[in-house]
């Protein structure tokens, strides 16, 4: 036999390995390996197909790799390989047990392990094709960085600008005090910002800006008149939220003269007595 034979033969042995079908001592592939040909070692026998060896005792046997062994599959979901089992017949396969695939996956019908893109929930997935140990599901989170512009709360998405209430919220897009979002009524908050109204009277959220000489009703957020003699405009801490000058607050919701003001008609004073020009 000349070299060009030699190399027909071994080219011949290595695209049958390759397609699964074993050359034998009976056709011309012998020299490039194969069943019943002379062997030292089982590497003389050529390269076999996935899940079958060869046995070498002078000449080459094939034999079946075991139930579960690990092999590497060429119809892939992908252009590359991807790994599978042994059959026991010598066939790759996906799988033949849950313990086969990757974490969170199963093996189902057809031998395969579920995927992320089969269009099935299946596996840990809590919907088709997302959660568990796939992507997670729209709207579903683990931390609050996957909710962009809200926070996760109970494995759900929530925005305090949805127009729902939802995660924390004792209210639509607010919550209580220490909640996530803005206050809705009630202690306790130090600037308009942080309630929900833009609000925030004497230290309560309230459900708009309460005029002078009206206080935050708790807990329903609603502007109620400040008792009578409140609103002191020289005595109180804060001239912003109280009445000017020798005003106080008449118990109505106004601002009005204090006792003993100068005064030309009851409605002057907080007391609505005007009497000699004297609120008394």
């Amino acid at each position: 036999m000349n070299l060009r034979h030699v190399v027909a033969a071994i080219s011949l042995a290595l695209l049958l390995a390759g397609l699964g079908i074993l050359p034998s001592c009976s056709s011309a592939s012998c020299d490039g390996g194969g069943e019943g040909c002379p062997c030292t070692t089982g590497v003389e026998c050529g390269r076999p197909p996935a899940c079958t060896g060869w046995i070498c005792d002078g000449t080459c046997h094939s034999f079946n790799e075991r139930v579960g062994f690990r092999c590497m599959m060429d119809s892939c979901p992908g252009p590359d390989k991807c790994p599978g089992v042994c059959d026991g017949a010598g066939t790759c396969i996906g799988c033949l047990q849950d313990a086969d695939c990757k974490p969170g996956h199963t093996c189902e019908s057809g031998n395969v392990c579920s995927r992320c893109d089969d269009g099935v929930k299946n596996g840990d997935e809590t919907d088709v094709d997302c959660g568990g140990s796939c992507p997670l599901c729209p709207g579903t989170c683990n931390v609050d960085a996957d909710c962009p512009g809200g926070y996760c709360w109970d494995g759900l998405c929530a925005r305090c600008d949805d127009g729902i209430q939802n995660g924390d919220e004792t209210g639509i897009d607010c919550s209580n005090s220490g909640g996530r979002c803005p206050i809705c009524f009630g202690p306790f908050c130090e600037t308009n910002a942080e309630c929900a109204s833009g609000a925030c009277e004497a230290g309560v959220c309230c459900a708009k800006p309460c005029p002078l000489c009206y206080d935050c009703g708790f807990p329903y957020g609603e502007c109620v008149p400040r008792a009578y003699g409140t609103g002191d405009g020289k005595n109180a801490p804060d001239p912003t939220i109280v009445c000017a000058g020798n005003y106080m607050c008449d118990g109505k919701g106004r601002c009005a003269l204090k006792y003993n003001q100068p005064c030309t008609q009851n409605e002057d004073c907080a007391s609505e007595s005007c009497v000699n020009g004297i609120c008394n």
